[in-house]
């Protein structure tokens, strides 16, 4: 066998390594969510399913903020350890420590002092507002915690230890699972006792790679070190992105709340609130084919190793497209299952709204895996631009012309198409800007 055959097979070999680790990761951590749904809607009922679907974008602005800091610093030393500047990484990593315990501590002291006006915002009113405020409340006092999990999870993943990722990160999962079970039925503490699950599930993670720092087996460490307004800038800007990814998420379910709220009512936010949990398991598990192929790209980039780089890409689009055909097909094949275990009061208009709903807005899926892959594949190799744009216009730009539009001319069904549309449209563009990538990387001097 050649040495390009022998480094070829390293790398699909790495390459599922890392994926598989990663999606199975993700799908763990999104288990949380549905599990979340499940037993809100089934302990509490329809209010807690409006309500949780009411304050998830409160939650998703934290979560997203801290998988900006751990995707940006993650990327960031793995190109150092390519480049072999371990002290650089090691610098890198102790300045965005300390900045996400500080912003931790900032959205900690805003959802002690605004909870009420928080979930005013998301649009509670009535007997909404203390159920979402419970939960709201809860969530923002541990911050911290889930900074500094998503930091040393992205860390631990790019130090060369994805198994230990994936198990840090199953057993925050897990747990929550656990604890949202007790807290809500046996003890019987509602939408708080939800909220307290998902705010252990962190700390329980970061538990998990104690043992990892003890023994020593990690090569990042804390060093002295300045805050280096260049080097932060530097790691925001490569996790932006990420962070526009997550974040659209509780921004199109604020949007998509008021949209249908005006044209169904209740009724329809509580079956969005199953489309929309289960559209974030989904994106989640494409997040994972992202988080996967990130390290080998960033690390392949930072040795000069292009052709590494390409086939990585290449693998990352085709795994992502797979899985998109074979999940909406399970998806869509046990659409009235899945309703059902989310409607306990069996609400005959909630399960039509939510099987219309699943059938025609998880088509997405499709684009949505590989735009996500091709704004992984730009963030790896410290190029922002590109992949902010796709972000953009993918998270934010788009939805509202397009959900506005649609949703006048056609009502619901208009609602549930935009989504589709919108991710269609963005990988038109995504594969515009890897073209026109490739069309400037054949015109550069050898």
């Amino acid at each position: 066998m050649s040495v390009k055959s022998k480094e070829r097979n390293q790398l699909y070999k790495t390459f599922f390594k890392y994926v598989s680790l990663n999606v199975i990761s993700m799908i763990g951590f999104s288990a949380f969510i549905l599990a979340d749904t499940f037993f809100i809607a089934n302990g509490i009922g329809k209010d807690g399913l409006v309500s949780l679907n009411l304050v998830i974008p409160a939650y998703t602005v934290v979560y997203s903020m801290s998988l900006l800091l751990g995707t940006g610093v993650g990327t960031v030393y793995s190109i150092y350890r390519g480049e072999k500047k371990p002290k650089r990484g090691n610098e890198v990593f102790t300045q965005m420590m300390i900045l996400g315990i500080f912003i931790g501590l900032l959205f900690t002291i805003i959802g002690l002092l605004f909870p009420d006006e928080i979930v005013m915002l998301l649009g509670a009113e009535g007997h909404l507002v203390e159920m979402s405020r419970d939960y709201t409340y809860t969530v923002f006092n541990f911050s911290i915690a889930f900074m500094v999990n998503s930091i040393l999870v992205s860390m631990v993943r790019n130090d060369g230890h994805p198994r230990l990722a994936m198990i840090a990160m199953m057993t925050g999962s897990l747990s929550n699972i656990l604890l949202d079970y007790i807290f809500i039925y046996p003890l019987g503490m509602g939408m708080f006792g939800a909220a307290l699950a998902t705010g252990i599930a962190p700390i329980l993670s970061i538990l998990v790679m104690v043992p990892f720092f003890i023994k020593k087996k990690h090569h990042f460490r804390f060093v002295k070190t300045e805050m280096r307004p260049l080097e932060i800038r530097k790691v925001v800007s490569i996790g932006i992105p990420t962070f526009i990814t997550e974040l659209s998420s509780g921004l199109v379910i604020l949007l998509f709340n008021l949209v249908i709220l005006h044209y169904i009512g209740e009724i329809g936010v509580a079956a969005y609130g199953i489309i929309a949990n289960l559209a974030l398991i989904l994106i989640a598990i494409f997040s994972g084919v992202g988080q996967g192929i990130q390290p080998i790209i960033s690390f392949n980039h930072g040795q000069g190793n292009q052709e590494n780089v390409r086939r990585t890409l290449r693998l990352g689009i085709l795994f992502s497209a797979v899985l998109a055909v074979l999940l909406y097909s399970i998806f869509i094949g046990n659409s009235d299952e899945i309703i059902r275990a989310f409607n306990s009061e069996n609400n005959l208009e909630l399960h039509r709204l939510a099987k219309e709903g699943m059938r025609i807005y998880f088509t997405s899926f499709l684009f949505a895996g590989m735009n996500i892959t091709i704004i992984s594949y730009f963030s790896a190799k410290a190029k922002p631009r590109p992949s902010f744009i796709v972000s953009l216009l993918r998270g934010i730009l788009l939805i509202p012309p397009v959900l506005l539009l649609f949703a006048d001319a056609m009502g619901i069904t208009g609602v549930w198409i935009t989504i589709p549309l919108v991710e269609l449209l963005a990988l038109l563009i995504s594969l515009t800007l890897l073209h026109m990538e490739r069309r400037k990387r054949m015109q550069m001097p050898l």
